[in-house]
């Protein structure tokens, strides 16, 4: 009775790459694969929040504060490990294994000694910007 369904969804194609698999979730409506304003803002916040968080509390030694804060960027090195490596529409909270609960408790006791506490805030930081990031996606957005 003709061919049977097929198994493997096909590749749909979009603005601006040769196609976007389709066992992955579409991106939000009017991004494409391109970073939209959501995106933007998210990367820009990422920097902005540590560096606030340095003049408040560490103005004395702002660039050297701010610099570790930052450093808690590190951990979306394991967005490498995912494919596609950038997707707008997922979630990075529970998703990569350095954005998981166990890796954030490790975070938050890397706040306890003294000698790695800017770095563990800069991770936890991390960690709650991208969680925002997750809500903004899926309740507000």
């Amino acid at each position: 009775m003709g061919s049977a369904p097929e198994t493997q969804p096909r590749a749909r194609r979009n603005a601006i790459g040769p196609a976007w698999p389709a066992r992955y979730p579409v991106a939000p409506r009017g991004t494409g694969c391109r970073m939209g304003t959501r995106a933007i803002l998210h990367l820009l916040l990422h920097a902005a929040v540590p560096a606030l968080l340095a003049w408040l509390f560490w103005r004395d030694r702002f660039l050297k504060a701010w610099g570790l804060l930052l450093l808690g960027w590190v951990i979306d090195v394991d967005h490498l490990l995912a494919d596609p490596v950038y997707a707008p529409g997922r979630c990075s909270i529970g998703f990569h294994p350095l954005h998981t609960a166990p890796a954030i408790a490790v975070y938050g006791a890397l706040t306890i000694p003294r000698r790695t506490r800017l770095f563990g805030i800069g991770l936890l930081v991390h960690i709650a910007l991208d969680a925002i990031d997750c809500i903004w996606m899926h309740h507000l957005g």
